[in-house]
């Protein structure tokens, strides 16, 4: 295939060598000729300008340097044709590969195009009508710079009760906005600290009879765009420097009796009369807040993508390190080139090989939900929704809201392991893994923290309980609660697997999550019953009813999503080399989390005796060992581009030790004597 060149040869070759497929073939099989084509245009285009080059500036930039350049960077892509958002909105998929590139690239500067393009343009396009898309329009073509003011210091995920008012005076046809504290200040506020012109700001309207309709959002000028000087009313700071993602200027905005022309209200679902009177175009209050914040789940998928992309990432300098790092051998050895590679080891390939199962788990489910939503989003503006649009937006939304705290805790784990598995050199800045780290850590928290939003998914397993004892058909868009017909089946089932092959059959590992939901499901809606029972408020009931219940339930249920699509995805693949490999990976990814609910198993009584224990972890073990071979292959397959990778430590010719000599000795200031020498020498004589 001509758009993938041949890896360079080195040491990684010992490895290469041994599998049992094409690396190319592979990746054409996840990807596809057309998407392949696609991202490689956009590392060229990176490759092409000197703005893009991460090393274009060595050494340690300064908190303002950091932040100047992701901006000079953020306006460059977004007059490139490959970047621009119409680009990857006429093929749904491009979006997702956008992503993978860009943050596999630079963190920042991708957090700043999706808070432009995704976050402020998406909600002027859903929310908004046609006297509101030139606001699109500007955006889109750099001639303003957008961003989405929601959660507030006193507020974050209880989106219902924020503050910030904005009050319709039919004198002046104004809203006055209003941030009557700090505490109802719109903060983390992506591009809103030093940089953006305009934002999407959520607001409770009200009318001039002092009735509260709802959180409601405005396109709101805050700052003059040829001075970039807040405007008059509108309170703006930094929110200062963060643990990663320092490209992003993240804000804290208040108004104070701000005013904005009645235009700015989004008013595609509701608006208000000269008079002042509220015109709800929905009549129904609870669709009205849920199309008020469609946008959302935009979010919450993009980063189930982001974090996809940084497991592939950080896996590939794990592994292609491990390839080449030697250490030990034969009780025998008594030569360097006699030591064994630390991917031999079985603890270190425990280590690894489950997190590079989840990059290809992963990136299928996230190629699959970015696609989907980007395309019933469309279909939404272009008002073409399809007849299971409701359906479908509830079902994405459960899986969504599990999806995104799940990848973000693997990609947290994955990182973390990989940069301990690379030993002391992966705390090095130069590995790619410390920065990684911290730039990933934010996605544990924005767009919902993962514990809080997870709850979103258990609820509405919870509603399907009655439906699933009542004996009423579920029938999904997704399919992914569809086996709940077949409940009172599972629970007649018990694991009568007596060997490793037994567990390492795909159809056994996904009967048995199945089983394993219906039993959680289950527990999770008795106890619920009892708290109710015992007067707890439903709030309360459904508080008290999350950890070891509804957590797990979420956890369990998204796992075999995730574990169901990768199933049904490589069904077409053609060659059984390929075909076995990548049922391995599915069949590894299932029994690693299968193993962590093994207490569950036993509890329901599906697992007895001990001997299903040992057996699920000899298999995990057993597949480690098969497809540890087959490692370095497996992340050629998947791997960034060496420019996007950008670590002495994994790059795809396996140059370990040369690249990192060059990292040390070329360094800015590694061998040269410090300007304040003077000031650390000792002063007095010395006999030493």
């Amino acid at each position: 295939m001509d758009v993938l060149e041949d890896l360079p040869c080195g040491p990684l070759d010992v490895y290469r060598k041994r599998s049992t497929f094409d690396w190319k073939k592979m990746r054409l099989f996840m990807e596809g000729e057309k998407l392949i084509r696609y991202k490689k245009s956009m590392v060229d285009t990176l490759k092409s300008n000197p703005l893009f080059d991460l090393n274009s500036n060595p050494g340690y930039q300064t908190f303002q340097e950091e932040r100047k350049q992701a901006m000079l960077r953020t306006r460059a892509l977004g007059e490139i044709d490959e970047f621009a958002i119409g680009t990857f909105i006429s093929n749904y998929t491009h979006l997702a590969a956008n992503m993978e590139v860009l943050y596999s690239w630079d963190p920042s500067t991708a957090l700043n195009i999706g808070i432009k393009l995704a976050l402020f343009s998406n909600a002027i396009k859903t929310q908004g009508t046609a006297e509101h898309m030139y606001l699109a329009e500007a955006s889109d073509n750099n001639e303003l710079l957008g961003c989405f003011a929601l959660t507030e210091v006193g507020h974050g995920s209880n989106t219902k009760l924020m503050r910030t008012r904005a009050t319709f005076d039919k004198e002046t046809q104004t809203f006055v906005i209003h941030s009557p504290d700090f505490e109802a200040a719109k903060c983390w506020v992506g591009l809103s600290g030093q940089h953006a012109t305009h934002a999407a700001v959520y607001a409770q309207l009200y009318t001039p009879d002092g009735v509260c309709h709802g959180l409601h959002t405005f396109a709101i000028q805050i700052r003059d765009l040829t001075s970039l000087v807040p405007l008059p009313g509108v309170i703006i700071a930094d929110m200062g420097p963060k643990g990663g993602m320092n490209g992003v200027d993240n804000g804290v905005i208040m108004f104070n009796q701000h005013r904005v022309p009645k235009s700015a209200l989004l008013n595609r679902h509701a608006n208000v009369s000269q008079d002042g009177v509220y015109l709800p175009k929905l009549k129904d209050p609870k669709k009205l807040f849920n199309s008020s914040h469609h946008s959302l789940s935009m979010g919450r998928i993009n980063i189930t993508c982001i974090c996809s992309a940084m497991i592939a990432k950080c896996v590939t300098i794990g592994i292609r390190y491990a390839a080449v790092r030697k250490q030990f051998g034969p009780e025998d050895c008594t030569r360097a080139e006699d030591e064994l590679p630390i991917l031999e080891y079985q603890l270190h390939q425990y280590r690894l090989i489950p997190y590079l199962a989840h990059a290809y788990v992963c990136k299928v489910l996230s190629y699959f939900i970015v696609s989907d939503n980007v395309e019933a989003i469309v279909e939404m503006y272009m008002g073409k929704p399809k007849p299971n649009a409701a359906a479908r937006g509830v079902e994405i939304h459960a899986i969504s809201c599990a999806s995104k705290p799940f990848v973000a805790w693997i990609a947290r784990d994955a990182i973390q392991e990989c940069r301990e598995a690379c030993g002391g050199h992966g705390y090095l800045k130069a590995s790619g893994l410390t920065d990684m780290r911290d730039d990933n850590d934010a996605t544990i928290t924005y767009e919902g923290e993962g514990h809080v939003i997870i709850q979103q998914t258990s609820n509405w397993l919870l509603k399907l309980w009655p439906q699933v004892m009542e004996r009423k058909v579920i029938d999904g868009p997704y399919g992914s609660v569809n086996f709940l017909n077949n409940a009172q089946e599972l629970f007649a089932e018990k694991c009568d697997y007596h060997t490793i092959e037994e567990f390492l059959q795909p159809e056994n590992v996904i009967k048995t999550f199945q089983w394993l939901i219906c039993h959680l499901l289950k527990l999770n809606y008795e106890r619920y019953q009892r708290n109710k029972a015992q007067g707890q408020s439903t709030l309360d009931a459904k508080n008290n009813n999350q950890a070891f219940f509804g957590k797990d339930l979420s956890m369990a249920y998204v796992q075999h999503v995730f574990l169901l699509k990768f199933h049904t995805f490589i069904q077409p693949c053609e060659d059984p080399n390929m075909k076995l490999v990548l049922t391995r990976l599915g069949v590894l990814f299932g029994l690693f989390h299968l193993e962590k609910h093994v207490g569950h198993l036993y509890q329901g009584g599906y697992f007895q005796g001990d001997k299903q224990r040992v057996l699920l972890q000899e298999a995990i073990l057993s597949l480690c060992a098969m497809l540890k071979d087959e490692a370095v292959t497996l992340v050629d397959a998947i791997a960034p581009d060496d420019f996007l990778l950008n670590s002495v430590l994994g790059k795809s010719d396996g140059l370990v030790y040369q690249r990192l000599q060059r990292s040390i000795f070329t360094g800015e200031g590694n061998m040269s004597r410090v300007k304040w020498w003077d000031e650390v020498v000792t002063k007095k004589n010395s006999k030493l």
